[in-house]
């Protein structure tokens, strides 16, 4: 896809947009548990975000609650030390009581809790669960407030029996605003298991009442709302997901979005992950169409890398501004990011808040101009082969310091003629031929980001007959062993590591979970 210019289409928002951004544009971000700094709550304090998506909640077929690292657990109180998964959150809700604080149930880690709630018997332990986690009194701790701040009595004194103030005091008491259904499987979702979430989220509704306050709120994969159909690469119309190899989730949830269009207060379209030439107006086109109001449709970025056809990318910046504007000037509901806290691009936790508050400014017409800088073209490749080989040329290390998508063009410049294969691929490849003299073959890499190619990288390659080769004292004897799978670490999609004497690659984000054990591990042949 090719990058949007944000200066045009900002021009053609603020026509139309500047009394629907108010209303309608909300800006929500998931607030993982894990790669918070211990002063997230203070960075937040500068986050435009109005809705936050605690990452994860699950549940068993008892009725139990459960959180990625105790993230809605309330916390056993230490007045030095508490998680930041907890008190950035808390703390944040009591600061700003307008912002809301929701738990997403789900996500593909936590996959088998779907499966509890085909049991009626299990489905009403859940939805007592639930209500009772959002009726829930959670304390608020802070450091160095004043005392006619402090909630109740002393919790930490000094030596001379005063309170201590520059320990943690209690600050008040904060609810949950309600919960997401992060809804999402490896396997195709069934109409049965749409029919249970329903059947879960509209008693849960009913259990809290009209006059409650809370939400409940839908989040699915990019193509749920496609026409089933478009499982077929034969078929194109209303299809955002277009590559040859399908999806096998086209259309998943259409009857959920059409009997839950008054339970659910909104609905998260997962735009993302599913390459460069994902249609995103289509998908978010196809969602509106179900739930039958855009102002309930959500539309999804990352500032993390993401899947694709091609392997892993970052979205640039200009693309993710220009998508928040787009939705924006469209009369969507807002848009909703992967993530606060988990990062696996190196981003810093304040330029994780800079960023998505950038979003916002675009989604209210008001983006800065983002400067796009030409990408780098970078490559390895063999610069001496010995007689007949199949020679690779790599390009996938080339990078866009905006992160933009890339497009590869490799060309032969000099040297005896060889049949390019891929050439507009990460990486291309050729064959050549025993050579009964020596000879130097010359080719170019560039990429392209959409707007700029990058400056041409020069491939130099000394061509050796037989007799002409020489080892190669640091070629090491063994390729390298993966690493042994680890159960605390997270890994992302291509992450590759060794189990029981097997390698495995990952599909997508995990931890916790065994290879050889669920779908998240693919084996390396």
């Amino acid at each position: 896809m090719k990058k949007l210019s944000l200066a045009a289409l900002i021009g053609s928002v603020l026509l139309t947009q500047s009394v629907l951004a108010a209303e309608n544009n909300r800006i929500m971000s998931y607030l993982t548990s894990w790669g918070l700094p211990q002063d997230a709550a203070t960075q937040l304090e500068k986050s435009n975000v109005d809705t936050f998506l605690l990452s994860f909640g699950g549940w068993n077929q008892n009725g139990e609650i459960s959180s990625s690292d105790n993230i809605i657990n309330p916390v056993e109180y230490d007045p030095y030390w508490l998680s930041p998964s907890y008190t950035s959150w808390t703390q944040t809700k009591l600061a700003a009581p307008s912002k809301r604080i929701l738990v997403a149930f789900g996500g593909e880690t936590y996959e088998r809790m779907w499966g509890y709630i085909a049991d009626a018997a299990s489905r009403e332990k859940i939805t007592q669960g639930l209500v009772k986690l959002l009726k829930t009194d959670f304390p608020v701790y802070k450091k160095d407030m004043k005392p006619e701040e402090m909630v109740g009595d002393c919790l930490s004194t000094n030596w001379d029996k005063t309170c201590n103030m520059a320990s943690y005091q209690k600050a008040g008491t904060v609810q949950l605003d309600g919960i997401d259904f992060d809804y999402e499987k490896v396997a195709r979702l069934t109409p049965q298991e749409n029919q249970n979430l329903l059947i879960l989220a509209k008693r849960v509704k009913a259990l809290l009442g009209k006059e409650s306050g809370k939400v409940l709120s839908l989040t699915t994969y990019h193509v749920g709302a496609d026409p089933e159909a478009c499982a077929s690469p034969s078929v194109m119309e209303n299809c955002s997901f277009i590559e040859d190899a399908r999806s096998a989730h086209h259309g998943e949830v259409l009857g959920l979005l059409t009997a839950g269009r008054d339970v659910f207060d909104f609905f998260n379209v997962m735009t993302y992950d599913a390459g460069p030439r994902f249609r995103y107006d289509v998908a978010m086109a196809n969602y509106a169409r179900a739930v039958g109001d855009k102002k309930k449709v959500i539309l999804g970025n990352t500032i993390n890398s993401q899947w694709g056809p091609e392997g892993r990318y970052v979205e640039s910046k200009e693309n993710n501004l220009a998508r928040a504007a787009w939705q924006a000037e469209q009369g969507y509901g807002g848009v909703f990011v992967w993530a606060l806290g988990s990062n696996n691009v190196s981003m810093s936790f304040p330029d994780q808040v800079s960023y998505i508050n950038e979003m916002k400014q675009a989604a209210d017409g008001d983006a800065p101009q983002v400067e796009n800088h030409i990408p780098v073209a970078k490559a390895t490749y063999p610069q001496t082969v010995t007689g007949a080989a199949t020679v690779v040329l790599d390009g996938s290390a080339s990078t866009d310091p905006e992160g933009a998508a890339l497009s590869w063009s490799w060309t032969q410049v000099s040297g005896p003629h060889v049949t390019l294969d891929s050439t507009n691929q990460q990486k291309a490849s050729f064959t050549l031929n025993a050579p009964e003299q020596a000879s130097t073959l010359v080719f170019n890499l560039t990429v392209n980001d959409g707007v700029h190619d990058s400056l041409p990288l020069t491939l130099t390659i000394q061509h050796l007959p037989e007799e002409d080769s020489a080892s190669d004292p640091d070629e090491p004897d063994n390729p390298g062993v993966a690493e042994v799978w680890q159960s605390d670490k997270i890994y992302v999609g291509g992450d590759s590591v060794s189990w029981k004497g097997l390698e495995y690659k990952a599909r997508w984000w995990t931890r916790g979970n065994e290879p050889g054990t669920n779908e998240v591990w693919q084996v390396v042949e």
